[in-house]
């Protein structure tokens, strides 16, 4: 069998113990060694004790290609795969779980990749509660509302071309935002169907679904703050028109209270005012959080490679 020429990195979290983690770079060295000529294996490592990261020196030994990342402290998943993902130097980049995602699906996702697909998004059928599938067409409305389109049951596996890697990387912070712009990159995507592992355990509830738009919503975008400075712009105009209604009552109802007229306008005014100030709060708000932070999302502790290579003579040069 013909190997794939380009150069391929395969990043993905430490999220097993040490005997876990030794099986799956064993399973991913054998599979990416019988299919492409040249490729990398990036791990990241954001919380493991010291006894797991002195361990992984034993494998650094006996299987080659593989960089080791430990991150100077734990942040979000995705800040730790955008880490890893900065880091990798293949001509194509999968993010790939090594406790969801089956190690024989990278072959085809580069070669779907090779095709003329920048993007290709992994979608997996999702075993989902009855309250799930109630709120999931809500969840997604909203989503699409910032911008986030993304198949449905899509998974976190992704292969990117090195083009759209760069248009991720370079185009400002990645905190909280990451699959959002590899989703808005604008180059052609492909969707790869596959069965995730484990399949049958794992299941979508009602309440990580709501955590997961709620994230989503609030960590990628500004659109949610700006739309409750809406709701209070129209809270204002609520309380200005019942402020006119106390007058108008008091007018024409004789069996008004002494005082209540007074009462009611002093306190819908109040509300009104609030709900103005709190309106441009938000909106100035948003506009700083639109600025771009020049603070680094994540901090490379130290670095560590395999002591073992591939191929010595080895050039990430495709030929004819």
């Amino acid at each position: 069998m013909n190997k794939i020429s380009n150069f391929v990195s395969v990043v993905s979290l430490i999220e097993g113990n040490y005997t876990e983690i030794e099986v799956y770079l064993k399973c991913l060295h054998e599979h990416l060694v019988s299919n492409f000529d040249d490729y990398e294996i990036v791990l990241i490592d954001q919380n493991s004790d010291d006894e797991l990261t002195n361990n992984i020196e034993t494998l650094l030994k006996v299987i080659p290609s593989v960089r080791y990342l430990k991150l100077a402290h734990g942040v979000h998943d995705d800040v730790a795969l955008a880490a890893g993902m900065e880091n990798a130097i293949g001509d194509f980049v999968v993010l790939h779980s090594e406790a969801e995602d089956p190690v024989d699906c990278i072959c085809d996702l580069v070669k779907i990749s090779r095709d003329g697909f920048d993007i290709v998004i992994g979608k997996s059928q999702q075993n989902q509660t009855l309250g799930y599938r109630f709120v999931r067409p809500l969840i997604r409305n909203l989503l699409k509302r910032i911008g986030y389109n993304v198949p449905r049951d899509a998974t976190k596996l992704r292969c990117l071309s090195r083009r759209a890697v760069n248009a991720v990387t370079q185009s400002g912070r990645f905190h909280h935002q990451f699959y959002v712009r590899i989703n808005n990159t604008g180059y052609p995507f492909a969707v790869f169907d596959y069965v995730q592992k484990n399949y049958s355990d794992r299941k979508r509830t009602l309440r990580r679904g709501l955590l997961q738009g709620l994230y989503l919503l609030v960590f990628n975008s500004t659109k949610p703050l700006r739309w409750m400075s809406g709701l209070g712009v129209f809270g204002s105009f609520l309380a200005f028109f019942f402020s006119l209604y106390s007058i108008v009552i008091h007018y024409f109802k004789d069996s008004v209270i002494e005082g209540w007229t007074t009462m009611i306008l002093f306190t819908s005014l109040l509300f009104m005012i609030m709900f103005v100030i709190l309106a441009f709060l938000g909106e100035y708000l948003g506009r700083l959080l639109d600025e771009r932070n020049e603070r680094s999302d994540y901090t490379v502790s130290f670095e560590k490679t395999s002591s073992v290579m591939l191929n010595e003579n080895r050039e990430n040069i495709a030929s004819d």
